[in-house]
């Protein structure tokens, strides 16, 4: 905000006496900014790479999709200049865009930045961690995925500049909501072509067609800032000039940089979670982020984790409330399934999908030496060493070592080696399928079971293969998928194979966000998909 020279030592006067007089007051209030804690390095800014909460948060403030989540988790139109037009069968969208939006560098937004964006996303070549969620979806993207066609002839066009038209392999309920998660997002294909693998890497390599647009940053910076994007036009009316990011890994660290005024919200896990409950400015948030032990199932990663008994053993062995309540005291619930409470209801009868499926994994510890002998004796080994790769966030450290206590004092012979790296080289580790067991988390990208279980069809990074879970999630997404009384039964017949009959996951908790927030910082919206957070509506009160 500037100020006219004549008032400039008056204002500045003013302002020095007021924060004399008001203590409680933090810098960033009197800035007209705000700074948020992140509780991990963003792994990418390149909307078609990353697969991380707070790479797509901060990717959120920065590009415009052609819809976005509102503060309700309603898909409202942002670039777009209003709902799809659906033709054949509900396979085709018409979709008109407005013609006021301008990237950062003053070019319109135009429907081939959509068309790029999408093609290039389907293209095996680029390495998209979220290629799936378009070769999935849209027209050709199968065949594009199995190289047996070019991306170029991904079902995408431009009608003109402003319209685009986009058909889909089958009738897709939610896609509408999909429109508006990062992956869908437009990219300008001349700017990103000129900056090759260095694109959205620094400020002068990333373009910006939302609210905000990058003022320092580099990969895996320990802190950056994003300023108010001039050139933006769009729903979101932002209230703060910059927003500014620092990555503490440490809870402890981000408590006291909170209390000492350095932050204005900072996420909190464990004790204090616990120690902190009763101040203003703390707060739980639901989310519907689930946590869960997945096993590599490549021949040659580890073959003991061939064994479904091994697998049943150790799901048996984890007492996942203890875990919850005990262990990690942040309000987190242990998890039944893998399709956590409270996220969807089958649209059929109306109830919770969670509630309906009913609990397909609880502990019995009563079977845990049966499952454990017949594992020893199928392999005709004594003892097993399996590596637990992990991410190096307090949480994640904590419930690997609560994994690795109960495992190895309930499976004699059984030890448990512990690899925890860097978020963003952890996830590249299993992307790249190179792990034996990770501690997994799966956040929704859209409002629907599928979300969840299309991770497990064949071809997955797993290399989880099971007939018939292939069969009941072809029943939901083609044979059923305008019925919906049987296509929420297969999808349920689906996670009951996954997690009760074939143990390909062990459901560990449901997880929530627990923060301190300034209470005077309003506008930071939470979604129970796509993007956990909106900071660009952020404002102080």
């Amino acid at each position: 905000m500037f100020m006219k020279k004549k008032i400039a030592i008056a204002a500045m006067l003013a302002t020095t006496l007021l924060l004399a007089a008001c203590g409680k007051q933090s810098s960033s209030e009197s800035k007209k900014q705000a700074t948020f804690g992140l509780n991990t390095e963003v792994a990418s800014l390149d909307t078609l790479k990353a697969q991380d909460p707070n790479s797509f948060d901060v990717q959120d403030a920065l590009v415009s999709g052609l819809y976005r989540m509102n503060a309700k988790d309603q898909v409202k139109p942002d670039i777009a200049k209003g709902m799809p037009v659906k033709s054949n069968g509900n396979k085709t969208y018409t979709i008109k865009l407005r013609h006021n939006a301008k990237w950062s560098n003053g070019a319109s937004v135009t429907a081939n930045d959509f068309v790029y964006a999408w093609k290039r996303g389907a293209n095996p070549a680029t390495k998209s961690n979220y290629a799936y969620i378009i070769q999935t979806i849209v027209k050709n993207g199968d065949k594009i995925a199995t190289g047996k066609m070019s991306a170029n002839k991904l079902a995408v066009k431009a009608l003109g500049k402003y319209q685009l038209q986009v058909t889909l392999q089958k009738p897709t309920p939610y896609f509408t909501s999909l429109l508006s998660f990062n992956p869908y997002f437009p990219q300008n294909e001349k700017f990103v072509e000129k900056q090759g693998n260095n694109y959205a890497t620094s400020p002068s390599t990333m373009l910006y067609n939302g609210p905000f647009k990058l003022k320092s940053y580099r990969q895996g910076a320990s802190s950056f800032s994003l300023t108010r994007n001039k050139k933006y036009v769009g729903p979101i009316k932002p209230k703060l000039d910059q927003l500014n990011f620092n990555v503490i890994k440490e809870a402890q660290t981000g408590l006291s940089q909170y209390e000492s005024k350095k932050l204005d919200m900072t996420f909190l896990t464990g004790n204090l979670v616990k120690n902190n409950a009763k101040k203003a400015g703390f707060k739980t948030i639901p989310n519907s982020l689930v946590t869960y032990l997945e096993f590599n199932f490549k021949k040659g990663a580890n073959n003991y984790l061939l064994n479904k008994n091994l697998r049943t053993a150790m799901a048996n062995a984890i007492d996942t409330k203890q875990l919850a309540t005990k262990i990690l005291q942040d309000k987190s619930s242990p998890l039944t399934g893998y399709i956590p409470p409270k996220f969807v209801k089958n649209t059929a009868t109306g109830k919770d999908f969670r509630a309906e499926g009913g609990d397909l994994s609880v502990p019995n510890k009563n079977l845990v030496q049966e499952n454990w002998q017949k594992t020893l004796k199928q392999l005709g080994k004594k003892q097993i060493t399996i590596q637990l790769l992990v991410d190096d966030e307090d949480w994640q450290k904590t419930t690997a070592q609560y994994l690795q206590s109960e495992l190895q004092t309930q499976l004699k012979g059984l030890k448990i080696d512990i690899r925890s790296l860097p978020q963003q080289q952890e996830l590249g580790m299993v992307a790249q399928g190179k792990f034996q067991m990770c501690l997994a988390q799966w956040g929704p990208d859209y409002q629907d079971p599928n979300t969840y279980l299309a991770n497990f069809v064949t071809g997955g990074r797993t290399q989880f293969s099971d007939s018939k879970y292939d069969q009941f999630m072809s029943e939901a997404n083609g044979k059923f998928v305008n019925d919906p009384a049987k296509r929420f039964q297969a999808l349920h017949n689906a996670e009951r194979q996954l997690v009760q009959t074939d143990k390909a996951i062990v459901p560990l908790n449901q997880q929530v966000y627990s923060v301190l927030q300034n209470p005077k910082l309003k506008g930071v919206h939470h979604h129970m998909v796509g993007a956990p957070f909106t900071y660009a509506t952020a404002y102080w009160k």
